[in-house]
């Protein structure tokens, strides 16, 4: 790969960007994101100049109109490389890396490769309790303390008026984003969570390889931030975790990343004031004391010089522009993706495996295409197998699948697929992902926008699949906890039992799960218009991704009908046929 071949002919070329910005790179940013985080440490690594946009999360801006269509995903960060958009913030960082190889963060070992990438799952499955957490405990208070119901809603009305993101948006506001015992057990899962990170490093000076690595980057931004949320890192406890997160926080990318806001947050929560304010902003106006009452006026002050005041602004202003990508402002020229060099490939494979996840139908699909056999350990998710002690002792994520080669465990179905891709390759075999960097990255957008379908899916999930097999077999909510596999945590018991009682929680409600996943498949639909694939003109992960997700959403009341999703229904039709046998 030649770094060289993605600079510009002539500086005219990025003119609109500020001096030094040769590859004409626009970062949508968010100064306290931690996934936003991450690119810029990536960028400064690697000696790379940006632009910056910003969207501004504490108004919903990344669900503006104009931001969506950069990202349909409706997260930050995302990255203009010139006419290019690459979303998702894994996605943009090994981007980057196959495209500015001059200092690589992804190692070349598909083994090594595998544990980054492992890394990067686990922080996203952590995040997923961290983001509840927080705000139930301080994005909540915050904007309770600065901002009326109403002000908060014409706030969010200027970026949007989805129904789900304004039903989100009071439910913030209210508080009631966990129970007191949902908080309770999202505290416990993510000090387990630290246990295995401190476990992890001890007598180990980075998390793969020996040296610094992408997992570094992955993985610290939002550690760092726990403290935030009330769960200190106290020496006592995690000795080799605070060790290693000092070693960072002095590294000359880490540091100029850290932002005024996270300062700020920082100081608050070590002298206690965010955990004081999460306490009082659930007492109600008569039960707080005169010193709350003027503790609590110093603050919304405070925090409004941040956030900025909205009472009073129109309800429906409309959403602001949003810098767009420059259209001719660079042409990066070809570049190959980086592929992890293959090794042990003779080694026996063994599936974890449920026939009702599709993410592992979509590791079959790939295995039988691959012509490996394998063989199969079944984990039965009606009795939560997969959150017991004895899964978790192989994949500490508790998702399906895991794969086991040799003595490799790999875990998370998108690094199982390009770990086997890369092992096995050449020889006529099928290839999942292309060779070229910026077609790789669109498989992988696929696949993170795939993935953001997950808070959705998995309540329609429980409640359309798991849950009839529960009633068929004539399981009471009194045997739940004589059912449930040995170590399970408490809270996904509970879990089972509300989706036995047909209640499983939703971010918002049943009807706005299905109306968000109906709108992710709207993109697939525009992604399919006049393509046979989703990526390229050959079958890819993404493809097989989406196949396995789509394919079961009849099932749960959500209906991919041929009017609206001709193009959708095409490619069921065709990936049908061609896949079945995996079954």
């Amino acid at each position: 790969m030649d770094g060289g071949a993605c600079r510009p002919e002539t500086v005219s070329d990025v003119a609109g960007f500020r001096e030094g910005n040769e590859h004409g790179l626009l970062l949508y940013d968010f100064g306290a994101s931690p996934c936003a985080r991450r690119c810029r440490i990536t960028m400064l690594e690697k000696g790379l100049v940006w632009d910056t946009e910003v969207i501004d999360l504490s108004r919903l801006e990344q669900r503006n109109p104009a931001y969506l269509a950069i990202n349909p995903n409706g997260f930050v960060p995302a990255l203009a490389h010139g006419e290019r958009v690459i979303y998702e913030s894994n996605v943009i960082t090994e981007y980057l890396d196959d495209v500015f190889p001059e200092t690589p963060l992804y190692p070349a070992d598909a083994w090594e490769l595998a544990q980054v990438r492992m890394w990067q799952s686990a922080e996203l499955a952590m995040a997923k309790d961290y983001r509840m957490l927080m705000y139930q405990r301080v994005l909540g208070p915050v904007l309770r303390l600065t901002r009326t119901l109403e002000g908060a809603l014409a706030a969010v009305r200027r970026s949007t008026d989805a129904e789900a993101d304004l039903a989100w948006e009071e439910r913030v506001w209210r508080l009631a984003v966990l129970t007191p015992e949902e908080e309770a057990d999202c505290e416990d899962r993510l000090l387990q969570w630290l246990d295995k990170l401190e476990a992890a490093l001890e007598g180990r000076e980075f998390l793969v390889g020996g040296r610094f690595t992408q997992a570094e980057v992955s993985v610290y931004p939002r550690v760092a931030m726990f403290p935030f949320a009330g769960m200190g890192i106290g020496r006592a406890r995690y000795p080799a975790l605070a060790r290693w997160m000092e070693g960072l926080a002095r590294r000359e990318s880490f540091a100029r990343t850290l932002t005024e806001q996270d300062r700020g947050l920082g100081l608050l929560a070590r002298v206690g004031v965010l955990p004081w304010l999460g306490r009082t902003m659930v007492k109600g106006e008569r039960e707080r004391s005169l010193l709350e009452k003027l503790g609590l006026r110093v603050l919304k002050k405070v925090f409004e010089k941040v956030l900025g005041k909205d009472e009073g602004a129109p309800v429906a202003a409309g959403a602001r522009e949003v810098r767009r990508p420059r259209e001719g402002a660079v042409a990066p020229g070809d570049a190959r993706r980086r592929c992890g060099e293959a090794s042990l490939p003779d080694e026996p494979i063994v599936l974890y495996d449920c026939p009702y996840s599709p993410h592992a139908r979509r590791i079959r699909i790939l295995l039988a295409a691959k012509g490996l056999e394998w063989e199969t350990i079944p984990i039965d998710m009606t009795r939560m197998e997969h959150k017991a002690s004895a899964y978790l002792a192989v994949n500490p994520n508790g998702e399906l699948p895991a794969l086991r080669h040799g003595e490799r465990v790999i875990y998370d179905s998108q690094v199982i697929a390009e770990y086997l891709d890369s092992t096995y390759s050449g020889d006529g075999l099928p290839g999942f992902y292309p060779d070229d960097a910026l077609l790789a990255a669109e498989v992988r957008m696929w696949l993170a926008l795939e993935a953001g379908t997950h808070k959705e899916f998995r309540p329609l999930f429980y409640l359309h699949v798991v849950r009839p097999e529960l009633v068929g077999a004539g399981t009471s909510v009194a045997d739940i906890e004589a059912l449930v596999s040995e170590g399970v945590h408490p809270s996904h018991a509970a879990w089972l039992r509300d989706t036995l009682e047909g209640s499983p929680r939703f971010d918002t409600s049943e009807a706005l799960a299905r109306e968000i996943i109906e709108g992710k498949l709207d993109v697939v639909e525009g992604g399919l218009a006049g393509r046979p694939y989703l990526v390229g003109e050959s079958l890819t992960m993404a493809d097989l991704a989406w196949f396995t997700r789509i394919d079961m959403l009849g099932g749960l009341g959500v209906e991919v009908d041929a009017a609206r999703y001709p193009e959708i229904n095409r490619w069921l039709g065709e990936l049908r046929g061609s896949v079945a046998c995996d079954s």
